[in-house]
């Protein structure tokens, strides 16, 4: 049987459809995701070049100087206490039989009222512990620009009693005109500069009230002028030891009997480093014209 040929329309729609194949295979060739590496025959790419740099300078942080050690001769009071920052003595101030009247462990608690009736061992006691302010803590490298130190006046002479005999005289200051206050982790030497009684309430008194326990640190010269004006100007005593914004001081507080809610104060300045003290003890003077509360 002979073939058939096809239309010449035919053959011409079979070729049109092969190339049309040809074309969208090429359409769907996969790209790879990165780009061929180039061959040795190809140039490379033009690299960028960083602007030079200085070289960095080895910055050496200073090192902070490393906290003192606590004091060995106070480890077992902290032991056995973990509230005591320190030790407060009068070394002048001697019974008959050579013992110090004031020769305390100075504790220091969240709050003012925690040592008024408790011993330094814990237990319930009248005469309760010697202690600091607690507003600003006492630590190995910090304390208040001004600790004050509560303690009762006890009728048997002990604990702050014998503060009480700062009034009696220029005599007495001048004997004892040396306080020894010690942190756990430093010794440290303060004199006397004032001596006064206040009372703790506006009505006892004709000038404003002045608020002695709340002078802690002295953030501006204006705020230690204010206290350093205010215990001059009640003390007892004048003498020639100079006072100066950033010194430290030491202020000693305990009840009197002049009059209701009376309180006797000495405040003491630090011993600064190398100051020669010699010739404090004997410049003492009664001062003429102390404030007085109005009430006495």
């Amino acid at each position: 049987m002979s073939q058939k040929k096809l239309p010449l329309k035919s053959a011409l729609s079979v070729l049109l459809a092969a190339l049309t194949l040809f074309a969208l295979g090429g359409c769907q060739k996969e790209i790879p995701d990165t780009p061929p590496l180039p061959s040795a025959d190809t140039e490379p790419a033009a690299t960028v070049t960083e602007p030079p740099t200085l070289p960095t300078e080895d910055i050496t942080q200073p090192t902070l100087p490393p906290e003192p050690e606590p004091l060995e001769k106070y480890l077992e009071y902290y032991e056995q206490n973990n509230d005591f920052v320190g030790w407060i003595q009068i070394p002048s101030l001697k019974r008959s039989n050579g013992e110090l009247y004031i020769d305390y462990p100075v504790v220091q608690a969240d709050d003012n009222q925690e040592y008024i009736d408790k011993s330094f061992d814990g237990e319930y006691s009248r005469a309760g512990t010697i202690y600091a302010d607690y507003k600003v803590p006492i630590t190995a490298t910090s304390h208040a620009d001004n600790i004050t130190l509560y303690g009762h006046s006890m009728a048997d002479r002990t604990f702050f009693r014998m503060v009480l005999d700062y009034k009696s005289g220029v005599d007495y200051v001048k004997e004892h005109y040396l306080i020894n206050f010690d942190t756990r982790w430093e010794e440290n030497q303060y004199v006397v500069v004032a001596c006064f009684l206040i009372g703790i309430y506006e009505w006892q008194d004709d000038e404003p009230l002045f608020e002695y326990f709340k002078c802690r640190n002295f953030e501006t010269e204006e705020e230690y002028n204010y206290f350093y004006e205010n215990i001059m100007y009640r003390s007892y005593y004048l003498s020639d030891i100079e006072c100066e914004y950033g010194d430290e001081f030491l202020t000693l507080s305990t009840c009197a009997y002049d009059f209701e809610d009376s309180r006797f104060v000495v405040v003491a300045r630090k011993v600064r480093e190398n100051e020669d003290i010699s010739g404090y003890q004997d410049s003492y003077v009664k001062n003429p014209d102390r404030h007085k509360p109005s009430n006495v």
